[in-house]
């Protein structure tokens, strides 16, 4: 992966710059003008350059370097440059400066920086762009990466404005692929904001990955944090996660995005583009509000990379064989007795590449189902297996993914049942509930609340009958990230019983979804085990076990949700 030039991680690193000197120097004029640049490793013609772009704004006390307010906002600015006078132009939100040749300070390794002083007013430009002497040959040629500061002093404050954006040659629609998945090398840097406390700049590697053929993506970095005026290391420890949907015929991508600091946790929305005739180079921006009052202006900037070991982005594409934690609800009956028990417990399911899966219970035979085992189902939403175990028969059901599920598209999240011998004279049957858990970070880092609709599905066992039965019903639940809590409730029956609705309550610590309570309206209680899925917390769901000691019955099943 790519490091940002050390010369770039400390642009405009002191508030108050003096004149500089200009030279000669940096980006060189051609001598003929054709129609348009075709890369920005030579410019030939003038041009007003795609971008994405992100601002900080902020009053600082210049003494203490500390913050008074702050705000970020993510939006597009205009970058555009002259040929003639060899010069850009940046706009944005009532403000505009030219940086000339004249005004460059220092243009080596890639990294051009321009600062121009008028009275109490410094503006400095800092490019990393192929249009720069020194420039790696192998890195981004369509897009640049930039930002601009302004720093106004006044009355022992100084107001300061820091505009980051990634600029360039942008994809043409038609060129963006539409399915394949590829992998980018990343480049994250930004400005973090933390009231009563110095402004941050930060900066780091990562990846994202994009599915084109679903239209998805995630994107994860890790960098460190650098004080704005005192060039203080704050060290490592920051951590930026993303994900989103590229934009259907078009070359735009958007998502929501987390910035965990080394003392801040914010979230936001990302909003991003593919740069180069083939979508080589992407670039994307954003801001973040966190519940301290931090905020962030950031950009990603990447480039296609086809050293990176594939990755899985969701459930609809496996790339590569990944074994996944599974949370089930198991249900043992004697058959001798009949009498139930019921667990909660963690197990584990595998999916393959190349097709197939394997399901463990725990406490319970496991199994691999492929398109041989493929039988009939009796919910056109599921597909069913026979399997087996040693000589001993295992039927699995699996809830269909995305598209293919006319009741609920999951993406990160996926769930189903197993159902054969857990032993002499015991039959066992498992739901369990596997996927992309979300980072309990980003989790934490959220506000508001959030509605997640969707379904409940279980297995009845009523002792007095000696029979079982299958049960669904919808679901929905309300988390409020501000609270740390969630509740909702379920509905189970089948075509002879109505077991009634199920409230569900429970809390969240730091990130992480606690064990919750199940009560039955009509009657019954258990115990309800969730987690969120997907990088974004889009899925919400787990396994849930009840008792209804008035009818001898015991219920074991799994709920899945999504939002928006």
């Amino acid at each position: 992966m790519r490091e940002v030039t050390g010369r770039l991680g400390v642009i405009a690193l002191v508030l108050a710059l003096g004149g500089c000197g200009g030279g000669s120097g940096g980006v060189s004029s051609a001598g003929t003008t054709p129609v348009s640049n075709s890369s920005l490793a030579k410019l030939v013609a003038s041009q007003s350059f795609a971008n994405q772009a992100a601002t900080s704004t902020a009053t600082i006390v210049a003494k203490t370097n500390s913050i008074i307010t702050s705000e970020a906002i993510a939006q597009p600015l205009t970058i555009t440059y002259d040929l003639a006078s060899n010069s850009y132009t940046v706009s944005t939100q009532g403000r505009s400066q030219t940086f000339a040749p004249g005004n460059l300070a220092s243009a080596a390794g890639g990294v051009a920086s321009y600062t121009v002083t008028a009275g109490t007013t410094t503006d400095q430009l800092t490019l990393h762009a192929a249009s720069v002497a020194g420039y790696s040959a192998t890195a981004q040629q369509y897009s640049g990466l930039g930002s601009w500061l302004r720093t106004t002093t006044s009355g022992g404050n100084n107001a300061v404005s820091f505009d980051v954006f990634v600029y360039g040659l942008d994809t043409a629609a038609s060129a963006v692929p539409r399915t394949g998945q590829a992998s980018f090398a990343t480049t994250i840097y930004g400005l973090v904001t933390i009231p009563s406390d110095e402004a941050r700049t930060f900066q780091g590697v990562g990846r994202m990955d994009v599915d084109f053929l679903d239209g998805l993506f995630t994107a994860s970095a890790t960098g460190s944090e650098t004080g704005l005026a005192t060039q203080t290391s704050y060290g490592s420890g920051v951590y930026v996660t993303a994900s989103g949907k590229v934009t259907s015929g078009s070359n735009a991508f958007a998502g929501d995005l987390t910035y965990s600091g080394n003392t801040s946790k914010s979230t936001g929305t990302l909003n991003g583009e593919f740069f180069g005739p083939n979508a080589q180079e992407l670039g994307a921006s954003f801001a973040t509000v966190g519940h301290d009052g931090s905020s962030v202006s950031g950009v990603i900037w990447g480039n296609q990379d086809a050293q990176l070991p594939p990755v899985n982005l969701s459930l609809l594409q496996i790339a590569a064989d990944q074994t996944f934690v599974s949370q089930g609800a198991q249900l043992l009956v004697s058959q001798t007795s009949n009498t139930a028990t019921t667990t909660i417990n963690s197990g584990a399911v595998t999916v393959y590449a190349k097709g197939g899966t394997s399901i463990t219970p725990s406490a319970l035979p496991s199994v691999t189902v492929t398109s041989t085992n493929l039988a009939t189902s009796s919910n056109a939403n599921f597909t069913a297996y026979a399997g087996n175990n040693d000589n001993s028969p295992i039927t699995v059901d699996l809830y269909k993914q995305g598209s293919a599920n006319s009741e609920l598209a999951l993406t990160y999240m996926n769930f189903g049942s197993w159902q054969g011998s857990g032993g002499s004279n015991i039959a066992g049957t498992s739901w369990f509930v596997y996927g992309f858990t979300s980072d309990p970070a980003v989790v934490a880092a959220k506000t508001g609340t959030a509605t997640y609709t969707g379904v409940a599905y279980g297995t009845t066992y009523n002792g007095t009958a000696n029979v079982s039965t299958s049960v669904n019903g919808t679901a929905s639940f309300t988390v409020d990230f501000t609270k740390s809590d969630y509740s909702g409730s379920f509905g189970l029956k089948n075509t002879g019983t109505d077991y009634g609705t199920f409230n569900v309550a429970g809390t969240i610590t730091s990130g992480v979804v606690n064990p919750g309570s199940v009560t039955g309206v009509t009657a019954g209680s258990g115990t309800i085990a969730p987690a969120f899925y997907g990088p974004a917390a889009k899925e919400f769901g787990g396994p849930f076990t009840i008792t209804i000691p008035s009818t001898t019955t015991t219920i074991v099943g799994v709920t899945a949700a999504k939002t928006g």
